[in-house]
């Protein structure tokens, strides 16, 4: 059975640092938008939800609620202070969003200052490499915190080691690894495909003593998800992935090209990254589908598969091939839960082949 959630998630999200020691149909779907909840079940698809919308917000438990306190990440980060930038129309400090390195400095800020990381983190990564930018990130694991929590029969997050994440392509900035250690103390299993990016995803957990924490490992098959990355028997409890959007090389140039010309509009430019971490053939739709195809092997070593989609009309190809007649897949309703979106929003689906009982015996089998 799979129950898929959908997340329309704001990508400008954040969270206070807390080091911490489918069905044929799908069964559920949650996507984010308001503050309020509406659920619905229906066998023979999915429910919409009619609720009405309203401007997303940060996730609740994200130490960025829409501001910077720019004081107080200069005082973390001194080296973010020549970069501070003065608004001619409200005398607010801020950045020049148009520039690369005030965007990285600024970034770096915010996980020195809210996460207790490295410094150095910026250095540490190669050229050229995506540095994400840390608030929706943040918003990607307080999402999956809030998953976990719903099967934990004492109504809590699961919180520390007990808790085992994967993080699919993890990428030279080992980003959500080290947000869900610092945040919730929970173990993290990074796969990476690229050479240059594991050996700075292992630097970054070196820098920041996180090798008891965070398992950098080595997918050799590029046309593998989960295999050759997890251990023969080993279990998880979730795990994330932001997929490479593009379709290929062009693509991206064509996109990035479109974005500077309205750098001058103040749209941000902290779209760079390497070829593996922006573009593969068939895009998100090509390789979430693999991951789906691919989940069904490990259906009873994780508890809930998720992913990040970029593009919302992309959503219909990926649940496509949820909505196939299976032998191994049992029908439930689904469930749509508004819960915010953002001016830059994602979607996270999420699905996984155990029913809610099952979910609750999985809690409190491996956190109580």
């Amino acid at each position: 059975m799979y129950s898929l959630v959908l997340n329309a998630l704001s990508n400008n999200n954040l969270r206070h640092r807390r080091r911490l020691p489918l069905t044929h149909p799908l069964c559920s779907i949650c996507s984010e938008s308001t503050n309020t909840t509406t659920t619905t079940t229906n066998q023979n698809g999915p429910s919409i939800d009619k609720s009405r919308r309203s401007k997303g917000r940060p996730h609740k438990r994200n130490s960025f609620q829409g501001s910077y306190d720019i004081n107080r990440l200069t005082a973390a980060h001194p080296a973010l202070h020549p970069h501070i930038i003065i608004q001619a129309h409200s005398g607010r400090q801020t950045v020049n969003w148009s520039n690369p390195e005030s965007v990285r400095v600024l970034n770096t800020a915010l996980l020195v200052a809210d996460y207790g990381i490295h410094p150095q983190y910026a250095d540490l990564l190669p050229m050229g490499a995506l540095f994400p930018p840390v608030p929706g990130r943040a918003d990607y694991v307080h999402h999956m915190a809030d998953l976990l929590q719903r099967s934990n029969n004492d109504g809590n997050i699961p919180l520390g080691r007990q808790v085992v994440g994967v993080d699919i392509g993890t990428g030279a900035s080992c980003i959500y690894p080290i947000l869900a250690t610092s945040i919730y103390g929970w173990r993290m299993i990074a796969s990476e495909i690229d050479p240059t990016s594991i050996r700075s995803a292992r630097d970054i957990v070196t820098a920041n003593a996180l090798e008891e924490l965070i398992d950098v490992r080595t997918q050799e098959r590029s046309s593998r998800i989960f295999d050759g990355v997890l251990h023969q028997g080993e279990v998880v409890d979730f795990t994330m992935c932001n997929p490479p959007f593009y379709t290929s090389k062009g693509a991206f140039q064509a996109e990035n090209a479109r974005k500077l010309r309205g750098l001058s509009s103040g749209m941000s430019n902290n779209f760079g990254g390497n070829d593996n971490e922006l573009w593969c053939n068939g895009g998100e739709v090509s390789f979430v589908k693999n991951m789906i195809r691919e989940s069904e092997l490990y259906q009873d070593k994780c508890l809930w598969f998720t992913s990040l989609v970029s593009r919302k009309d992309n959503l219909p190809k990926i649940e496509s091939i949820m909505n196939i007649k299976g032998k191994s897949r049992r029908k439930s309703g689904r469930r749509h839960m508004s819960i915010g979106s953002g001016h830059k929003s994602s979607t996270i689906i999420m699905w996984s082949f155990l029913d809610e009982k099952q979910r609750q015996e999985w809690g409190a089998r491996r956190w109580s």
